[in-house]
């Protein structure tokens, strides 16, 4: 997608170029094959730039491959003088002791969640200040360096930039919240083809992330597997007909299937709908199993949360918000893209809420640069 912001709105996106082709050369968020992939990025944007009327040479991309995941640290200095400057700050944030703590991946960014002085007073700008010490709340988001550096490699071959890479929660929060959601909490779900990421914002910051490998290609594996047909008749069949929920019509309701019978040739049989649904519906149950042990491990605290929001193109599935909230005992929302002028009705789905926010982070982040707030050129201060 290519797009900008309107007349220096940071809410809203007017969208210049869209375009899509298949995936290739990529499996769970990881590169399996650089020229593949490099294909299909480069179909992807040619099409977005015909749309648009322009070429672009810099680009920003999402991450999911390799697990990447969110951590809050707490670091203390002693201040000299009882003066807090400007160097005392820049000293917090370029600790090097988080970029090597977790092997194999690489911390992309640092960004201040809070700054305390003495006797555990919060202040938005600590630099001018008194105090003895100065302690930092960080947010560090990691990636695996493999990962990104192979991701990296084939976007070079399409002769495009990446200017800055985001992983999935931290730019779906952008595209499906409301800033109020996103200060008094929320949890965001992205069930995409094969990973599932989880977040957790609070007071507008992403404070939790992770991901889980499981999504909606298991459940169109599941229909394979389940009614002996191809994936591709199993993936529409996903897209028209799925729901997790059985009403008294669906034993009754019939669905035509091309499936592969006992000679192996292909043929047409009729299924009630209830069948299909007694396949996904399990394999829903189990991602939300798998969300709601990820979240009692590693953030305990998840149910305190009011909200969650659930999108990425398998919540598009009717009944979905009704597990979820089986699970979760609160408020349910599907998250679908927020802000977007000029779109076709295809963008408006869950389906794209990652790549809506791709474009509303970065329109955001050009627009930051020019504000001479302190503290908010901190809050974009970036690893390589």
């Amino acid at each position: 997608m290519i797009g900008q912001s309107v007349d220096n709105n940071n809410i809203q996106i007017k969208v210049l170029g869209f375009g899509q082709h298949i995936s290739m050369g990529l499996n769970k968020g990881e590169v399996i094959d650089l020229h593949k992939l490099s294909n299909a990025i480069s179909k992807a944007v040619e099409k977005a730039e015909e749309m648009a009327g322009f070429r672009i040479s810099n680009i920003t991309c999402n991450i999911t491959g390799g697990l990447p995941f969110t951590k809050i640290t707490s670091d203390k200095i002693q201040i000299t003088d009882n003066l807090i400057k400007k160097e005392d700050v820049l000293k917090l944030l370029n600790l090097e002791k988080y970029k090597s703590k977790y092997e194999n991946f690489i911390q992309i960014r640092r960004k201040p969640k809070d700054f305390k002085i003495d006797n555990d007073q919060e202040v938005d700008n600590p630099v001018g200040l008194r105090s003895k010490t100065l302690t930092l709340g960080a947010i560090n988001t990691y990636v695996n360096k493999n990962v990104i550096s192979n991701l990296n490699k084939s976007i070079e071959l399409c002769h495009l930039t990446v200017n800055q890479f985001y992983i999935t929660p931290e730019i779906n929060g952008i595209s499906t919240m409301i800033k109020e959601e996103r200060d008094l909490g929320a949890i965001i779900i992205d069930i995409g083809a094969s990973l599932t990421s989880i977040g957790i914002y609070l007071k507008d910051s992403l404070i939790y992330s992770s991901f889980i490998k499981i999504g909606g290609i298991h459940i169109t594996s599941d229909l394979v597997k389940g009614l002996g047909t191809e994936s591709e008749e199993a993936e529409k069949l996903k897209i028209l007909h799925g729901s997790t929920e059985v009403n008294q019509l669906d034993n009754f309701k019939n669905i035509n299937i091309n499936i592969i019978n006992e000679k192996g040739e292909l043929t047409s049989q009729n299924f009630p709908k209830s069948m299909l649904i007694g396949i996904i519906k399990p394999r829903v149950e189990e991602i939300f199993e798998l969300v709601i042990q990820n979240l009692k491990n590693s953030y305990p605290d998840y149910t305190k949360i009011s909200k969650v929001i659930i999108t990425g193109g398998t919540s598009n599935l009717h009944g979905i918000s009704s597990i979820a909230k089986s699970y979760f005992k609160c408020n349910i929302r599907i998250g679908k893209p927020i802000g977007l002028l000029n779109a076709p009705d295809l963008l408006q789905s869950p389906s794209f809420s990652c790549l809506t926010g791709l474009v509303l982070k970065s329109s955001r982040e050009q627009n930051n640069n020019g504000l001479i707030s302190f503290f908010k050129k901190l809050r974009e201060y970036f690893f390589n």
